[in-house]
């Protein structure tokens, strides 16, 4: 999979409070960069969640808007990662085609987490076109 870091939201952005990604994305135009070929986010848990119930969780979203000052124009929430995610736990989100916050011209993630006591936690967050889900089985056959 290529990670290109003109599409890198974060890496390995450590996550306790509601905050909005290491960077945004300028698409340099208005556009709606979901149609034609699909799109996916991917979020990487680097480290691991703590909390002390293992209760919180956080949510993604992702916002669209017009400046970089982010009131933002539009937001979708694209997933909830559970605190009991492993370190290495790879999240693959398929952006559906006309998501609204891809239509504006700058774009981030918004990581809000949900419980009282995450203490710890960091991801990386890119897109891409091509995402890396092969997976090897045996071939069955037995040789005597």
């Amino acid at each position: 999979m290529f990670v290109d870091a003109q599409n890198l939201f974060s890496d390995a952005q450590a996550v306790t409070a509601a905050a909005g990604s290491t960077n945004t994305l300028d698409l340099g135009a208005v556009r709606d960069i979901g149609t034609g070929t699909p799109l996916f986010l991917v979020i990487v848990v680097d480290v691991a969640m703590t909390d002390s119930g293992s209760d919180s969780t956080v949510t993604v979203a992702i916002e669209g808007d017009t400046t970089t000052t982010f009131t933002p124009d539009g937001t979708a929430n694209v997933l909830t990662i559970p605190a009991i995610s492993a370190a290495g736990t790879q999240f693959i989100v398929p952006l559906a085609p006309g998501l609204a916050p891809l239509q504006y011209r700058y774009i981030r993630l918004l990581y809000t987490p949900n419980g009282s006591d995450l203490t710890a936690g960091t991801f990386t967050a890119f897109l891409t076109h091509n995402i890396q889900k092969y997976t090897s089985y045996a071939d069955g056959i037995t040789i005597s």
